[in-house]
């Protein structure tokens, strides 16, 4: 391996080699940080926030059935970890099951992403699926809605997560009839409702005044500034941990230092998903690399490989030109 000075220019490598490598023993040296990286999860007080209204929601609908019920819904950014969240107030709520010896439904919460163009066949066709419905196939879309909600019903589902409604933003009859049956969900008293979807999806909660009239007080993932500096710098120090003890590199990224701060929180705008995003890129790169740690080189190249290309920035913040 080849090594910078350290008294080198920050955005010089420091460890490693000065290029990723491509051979067999980098590849699988990149794997194992990358598959390590992706089992980290790092509590946010803000992601706190939000699972604990999508549980107040479940909790207080629990049994209630046949009447009016309410939702809650969320509109970000694209990698803002919108998703990432709900994901992880599935696995704790299946987990609390679990740990209580709770027999598990499968059922219980349920997620579903929208497709681009979604019909309501296509919509009770997907949930029938993902509820065992044999039949899941079979039916008009008269006799696959009311089955739908049969088997909500049947199968004891108590909270229905529907992501990506942005897609139903543009007019058709399509997305009309696909939102007047998510409203009926809620109308119906079938099962409550969370809807997420990205910063496109506010027209679409706008123009269905009356479904949004009954998701409520909004959920809120804004990003982070300078009034929640300190939320970002701990968010960021909490990664480093977590990265160090999941033994994806055995040095810290020193990711909370303040020049590394200043660039990840422009380059992402201030969204922690973001900045997960960013250093997943850094992570592969110092990998191929055989650097003890990521380095302000790797970061600063991902931003450009994956935050610049994004559209999230349009200059890399840790380049000195840009400052």
């Amino acid at each position: 391996m080849t090594e910078a000075s350290p008294s080198g220019d920050w955005l010089l490598p420091k460890t490693g080699h000065a290029l990723p490598q491509y051979d067999d023993v980098a590849i699988q040296r990149s794997v194992t940080a990358l598959n390590r990286h992706a089992t980290i999860y790092v509590v946010h007080g803000p992601h706190e926030v939000i699972r604990a209204r999508i549980e107040v929601l479940r909790v207080q609908n629990l049994g209630v059935r046949g009447v009016p019920l309410r939702g809650l819904r969320l509109s970000q950014v694209p990698q803002a970890s919108k998703s990432k969240t709900v994901e992880e107030y599935i696995r704790r709520h299946n987990e609390g099951a679990a740990l209580a010896g709770v027999p598990a439904n499968p059922f219980a919460v349920m997620y579903l992403g929208l497709e681009t163009s979604t019909t309501i066949k296509m919509l009770c066709k997907r949930l029938l699926k993902m509820l065992d419905d044999p039949h899941w196939n079979v039916g008009n879309a008269d006799d696959l809605r009311i089955r739908m909600h049969e088997f909500m019903i049947a199968r004891g589902v108590e909270l229905l997560i529907v992501d990506e409604v942005q897609h139903l933003v543009k007019p058709s009859n399509d997305s009309t009839d696909v939102t007047d049956e998510l409203k009926r969900f809620l109308d119906n008293g079938t099962v409550p409702l969370v809807l997420i979807g990205d910063e496109k999806s506010l027209p679409f909660f706008k123009r269905n005044d009356a479904l949004a009239g009954r998701l409520g007080t909004p959920l809120e993932l804004s990003p982070l500034g300078r009034e929640t500096a300190k939320l970002f710098k701990e968010f960021c120090h909490n990664l480093d941990l977590a990265m160090v003890a999941a033994d994806v590199f055995p040095q810290s990224a020193k990711l909370s230092e303040s020049r590394m701060l200043t660039g990840l929180i422009k380059a992402s705008g201030g969204h922690v998903g973001r900045v997960c995003r960013i250093i997943e890129a850094a992570v592969e790169q110092a990998a191929l690399r055989g650097a003890d740690h990521v380095e302000p080189f790797d970061v600063s190249n991902a931003v450009e490989s994956v935050a610049m290309v994004a559209g999230w920035v349009a200059r890399n913040p840790f380049k000195a030109s840009n400052a």
